[in-house]
């Protein structure tokens, strides 16, 4: 694997991602073992550090796997289950009331990772919100959502997220195009901060319409907090194992 060195002005975790990725998608032949990390660090001139968190974010979006001796390599993919798609507040099963706020709302060029799964142009701009999702102050969900700047709703409150404001007529179109459930293991949100051995999982979807734009979710939901209904129409027991079709 040849990897020139990477620098520019996004944050260093995020350059190796999208450099990895691209290398990975466009690797020929079976899978094969990743590098080593110090093979990594040496190749693309950036730390240790920065590449763990570079291979955690790969591992957690389903890009790599472990296989036999820890080793990392390209994961295989699998179809996604069917069913009908719900926003996240709507996943969430609580008899508490269940409050959505958002956080952040960002514009940025499209990577290689979320290009591909959005199906436009690296560098194409996309919003991303991210939203909590909180009962009695504490955040037992976090949503990061994903969509072509274009394709953003022009109506739209901060007590929502970004799939329950793509309207109805977008939810009962949408099918399940990706998916992939994984621990959570970054620790970039809030979430499950303040409890240790939380049972924390990551869930990676996108979803299409004809003639809809696509849009990609990354939500971290706490499972010891809330119950989690995936899927509509579809036994949430399918989805588990980790599938995940990259497209």
């Amino acid at each position: 694997m040849n990897l020139p060195p990477v620098r520019d002005r996004r944050p260093l975790a995020v350059q190796v991602y999208d450099r990895l990725f691209d290398a990975l998608s466009n690797a020929s032949g079976s899978p094969a073992a990743l590098p080593t990390e110090e093979e990594l660090t040496r190749q693309l001139g950036v730390s240790r550090t920065t590449v763990r968190q570079a291979l955690a974010l790969l591992e957690e979006d389903g890009v790599i796997e472990r296989g036999p001796g820890r080793r990392r390599h390209v994961a295989g993919t699998a179809p996604a289950r069917a069913g009908t798609v719900v926003a996240l507040e709507t996943m969430v099963r609580a008899p508490e009331r269940i409050l959505v706020r958002r956080i952040a709302r960002t514009l940025s060029p499209a990577t290689e990772w979320n290009s591909r799964l959005l199906g436009i142009d690296r560098g194409d701009e996309i919003v991303t919100w991210e939203s909590e999702l909180l009962i009695d102050d504490t955040v037992v969900a976090s949503a990061l959502e994903f969509i072509q700047a274009s394709d953003e709703p022009v109506t739209q409150t901060e007590d929502a997220t970004l799939f329950a404001q793509l309207g109805a007529q977008y939810q009962a179109k949408a099918e399940l195009a990706s998916l992939r459930i994984a621990p959570y293991i970054t620790d970039t949100r809030r979430i499950g901060r303040r409890r240790q051995g939380a049972s924390l999982i990551t869930l990676t979807f996108t979803t299409r319409a004809p003639g809809k734009p696509t849009y990609l979710a990354k939500h971290v939901v706490d499972l010891d907090a809330v119950p989690l209904e995936l899927l509509t129409g579809s036994a949430a027991a399918d989805a588990e194992g980790g599938d995940e079709e990259t497209g």
